[in-house]
């Protein structure tokens, strides 16, 4: 005899009657699979379980080495010491069952939180814990992408995606799916670990980014010079204006001294003047000089636009050719 199929949408009113009873995610969670057993409740009502734990802190066994972080926000562990304590929910610590041990190989600073809290008086017997399943590239990712992790910082971050690819054979395009960025994030990150370390260290002690220490190697390396030296004297000239990071404004880089709008009120005027040009050259001939003369009527144009934009144009002009940061755009 065949079972007939039931709609995957279905809800009886003896399904609604006993989920109904039900006050616990637990008593919601047996009463729907023996529902959908009994052809009451379709499978769109069909409940899950993550692969989650209550086990004892005893069993846990912590390798550091193991994370992908160079260093602890000892504020996040604080944190979480205090939310173990108040009971708060966090998120399980990822791990590996080995030997009747429980290696934690995902949630390192949570960990460091969760030891804080039971050494400070805390009498915590258990906790959550999720199985990670693998080996090393799944633990890696996991600790890239973990939902309640510390962020983690981009020299660690380059590391990680490095031994991915370096160990564990990922394409740079596997990375990126792995841990849900854009190819154009990893390859960024990766950049990073070819970098000189003093660089690094910049960008650890945050006194530049890493777009501005790319974009400074790859520029140094162009024009054959040397990356450090240049940043240094970047950081330098920063420091000098009050700031402790290197940015455009920190180090008066020349921003566009001239504009699309620039070039529309003044393509009027140089057009007339290639026009006066043309007809005050001889044919077939170099003079020294020539004499043109221009008649701008401001009915036409405002006068006061032209001067301004015809003054960031020159600006912008003098100072390509001097080689000197420019002066601040007119206007």
């Amino acid at each position: 005899m065949t079972t007939k199929n039931i709609a995957a949408n279905l809800i009886t009113e003896t399904a609604q009657a006993a989920l109904a009873g039900c006050n616990s995610l637990r008593s919601i969670h047996d009463t729907a699979k023996k529902l959908i057993t009994g052809k009451q409740l379709g499978l769109d009502f069909d409940p899950k379980r993550q692969n989650a734990f209550e086990m004892p802190t005893a069993l846990l066994v912590c390798n550091v080495e193991e994370a992908i972080r160079s260093e602890f926000d000892q504020d996040a562990i604080r944190g979480f010491a205090d939310s173990y304590k108040a009971g708060e929910p966090v998120e399980p610590l990822g791990v590996v069952a080995e030997n009747g041990k429980l290696r934690v190989v995902t949630g390192f600073t949570r960990h460091a939180g969760l030891m804080l809290a039971i050494a400070e008086g805390a009498d915590i017997k258990r906790v959550w814990v999720s199985q990670v399943e693998g080996g090393r590239a799944v633990e890696i990712v996991r600790q890239c992408v973990s939902n309640q992790q510390v962020p983690v910082s981009p020299l660690d971050l380059a590391e990680a995606y490095r031994e991915l690819i370096d160990d564990h054979k990922f394409t740079v395009a596997g990375v990126a799916a792995a841990v849900h960025r854009k190819v154009s994030h990893v390859r960024k990150m990766l950049a990073l670990v070819n970098v000189a370390p003093e660089v690094k260290e910049m960008v650890e002690k945050g006194q530049a980014s890493v777009s501005t220490a790319l974009a400074a190697d790859k520029q140094c390396k162009a024009n054959g010079e040397d990356t450090v030296v240049h940043m240094q004297e970047q950081l330098a000239k920063a420091q000098r204006n009050g700031s402790a990071k290197i940015t455009a404004k920190s180090v008066g880089a020349p921003s566009a001294l001239y504009g699309r709008k620039d070039l529309d009120v003044a393509a009027p005027v140089l057009v007339q003047l290639a026009d006066q040009l043309e007809k005050a050259l001889p044919f077939m001939a170099t003079p020294e000089s020539v004499k043109v003369e221009l008649t701008l009527s401001g009915a036409d144009l405002n006068l006061q636009d032209l001067a301004k934009a015809l003054a960031n144009i020159r600006a912008a002009v003098k100072s390509a050719q001097s080689g000197t940061e420019p002066a601040a755009n007119v206007g």
